[in-house]
């Protein structure tokens, strides 16, 4: 609800329901049509124009007090969700551990901000409405100002949503916006600087944001500290294969920072929806440095409100081009050893334990899934018991083709995409034939009924034995996209302290409220029956000038 509405209770979503085919098709077609608009007319190459002049934004602190700034980032999902991490984003301070952490007087938002896709009803219902119920002002402080890049969800309609709600200026409920780009950089207190950069669809960054972040870069005084904000973790993607949006962000960075002695400190990004953080660590550096802070730390902080995803895949170490710790004009040939942190969120434990519970839920949360299943078994064995086998056989290669192509290898490679796809598309074959034989023996129709949808819950078993036995290798968002975890949310809060160290502080909640009461007249406006209960996640990470 945007700020001035009325108190009648808003509209609210479920979690989206991501292998239902009603959403796939949906979602699907939207993307493909943003894709090709992305392709043939990229927003981004137009805002060098008057009309997009934006500068640094310079926010300052009183020498004695802390600056403090909240990250968030993949919001927009299920109301329950975003109504949770609002409440908290909402209150003028939390204390958490026995600590007071005061609201940022900057939110960062990294990216998907909106889930499925995007649209100006779609922010205005699942994003700014919780976040402007939930608001509380507090009048010892100026508004809080927002920025935000957007990630490829809301670049699904061209970006055309997220300019006017993020560029035009406008309240974004209880924040400000001051942005007319979909990337900036900020001037923060005691050196610290902010590069956010829009990768659009995870491709190359053109040249008017290139030629902007120069110009930024050429009035930052050497030896300031550099944030990094992109919308996508691209050192996972190279663990497994995939090095072309590290080549990206690598090249961005000796681009722009080139010889620079501007340290680039802190990485955050989202887009995968778990907290871990990767810390550099030089050989002979098994720790922190002697001051006890952190030289480099690579943060993914993608628990703001979308499915909760895995963390028990996640390597102990990651191998990363030097370029982000130490881009120069050359691309760089050797790589730096990253250590992940002690601590994840959820915990690995946890996340094996979600992991399992795809077994249920994957044919209970995604609407019309199962019926599809148990409509694909049926054209399979009802033609064949009629004797009409040739229909009987076309919908079995059909059923093959389709669990053939559902599958994506983590790795590529002809040989290993074979392999887990038939590894799915066999099993899914078998249940059909096996059922089809049994129905042909029996003829009779209510064993022939009562053994369709029998099979159609076969065939969800063996979707969801596949998805958790085979995730390491494939299909591992969709192990957990399945099953629209709603739990595990959270957020940043980051310290600038009086002598210039920044700690970083992850929030998380647990379980988030399932039931919410609306209180018109009231603040916030959404009161959940059971306490909104968060703590640190992770020990607090400490970045020393």
């Amino acid at each position: 609800m945007a700020p001035g509405a009325s108190d009648a209770e808003p509209r609210t979503h479920p979690a989206v329901r991501w292998l239902s085919p009603t959403e796939l098709a949906r979602t699907g077609v939207t993307v493909a049509l943003g894709s090709i608009v992305a392709a043939y007319a990229d927003k981004r190459d137009v805002m060098s124009g008057t009309t997009f002049a934006q500068g640094v934004a310079t926010h300052e602190a009183d020498p004695d007090d802390d600056f403090w700034i909240d990250v968030l980032n993949d919001t927009g999902d299920g109301f329950r969700a975003m109504a949770t991490v609002a409440t908290l984003l909402g209150a003028p301070a939390l204390t958490v551990d026995g600590e007071e952490l005061p609201r940022g007087d900057v939110l960062l938002m990294g990216g998907d901000e909106i889930y499925p896709v995007a649209g100006v009803r779609a922010y205005e219902e699942r994003l700014e409405g919780p976040l402007d119920a939930q608001f509380v002002p507090d009048p010892t402080r100026d508004a809080p100002t927002a920025y935000a890049i957007p990630g490829n969800h809301d670049w699904y309609d061209g970006l055309t949503a997220f300019l006017r709600v993020f560029c035009q200026g406008r309240d974004l409920a209880g924040w400000r916006t001051a942005q007319r780009r979909s990337y900036f950089a900020l001037a923060l207190p005691r050196g610290w600087w902010v590069l956010a950069v829009d990768i659009q669809l995870d491709t190359y960054v053109d040249a008017t944001q290139l030629l902007w972040f120069r110009e930024v870069v050429a009035g930052i005084p050497a030896g300031d500290r550099i944030i990094l904000i992109t919308a996508a973790p691209a050192w996972y993607a190279a663990q497994d294969g995939d090095d072309e949006a590290m080549d990206r962000l690598a090249f961005f960075l000796r681009d722009v920072l080139g010889d620079r002695d501007l340290p680039v400190r802190l990485v955050l990004t989202g887009d995968t929806h778990h907290y871990a953080r990767y810390a550099l660590r030089r050989p002979g550096e098994p720790g922190p440095g002697p001051d006890g802070g952190e030289e480099q730390v690579l943060v993914t902080a993608g628990h703001g409100g979308a499915y909760t995803s895995p963390t028990h895949f996640l390597p102990p170490t990651l191998d990363v081009t030097t370029d982000l710790a130490e881009p120069g004009k050359v691309r760089a040939t050797g790589t730096h050893r990253y250590v992940r942190g002690p601590h994840t969120f959820p915990t690995e434990a946890v996340s094996r334990a979600e992991a399992r519970r795809v077994l249920w839920r994957l044919p209970m949360r995604n609407g019309l899934l199962l019926p599809l299943l148990v409509l694909v078994q049926a054209l399979v064995i009802v033609p064949w018991v009629l004797r009409v086998p040739a229909v009987s056989v076309v919908a079995g290669v059909a059923l093959a083709a389709g669990a053939f192509a559902f599958v994506v290898p983590q790795r590529a490679g002809r040989v290993r995409r074979v392999l887990l796809g038939l590894a799915l598309a066999v099993p899914e074959l078998a249940v059909a034939i096996g059922a089809t034989a049994l129905a042909a023996r029996l003829d009779d129709p209510l064993a022939t009924v009562l053994l369709v949808l029998a099979a159609g819950l076969a065939a969800s078993l063996v979707m969801s034995v596949f998805l958790l036995v085979a995730a390491r290798g494939a299909n591992r968002n969709e192990l957990f996209a399945a099953q629209s975890i709603e739990d595990h949310k959270g957020f940043l809060r980051l310290r600038i302290a009086p002598d210039g160290a920044l700690t970083v502080f992850a929030l998380g909640v647990d379980r988030v409220p399932r039931r919410w009461r609306w209180r018109p007249g009231a603040a916030p406006r959404w009161e959940p029956t059971t306490p909104v209960s968060v703590r640190l996640v992770d020990e607090p990470v400490v970045l020393n000038p």
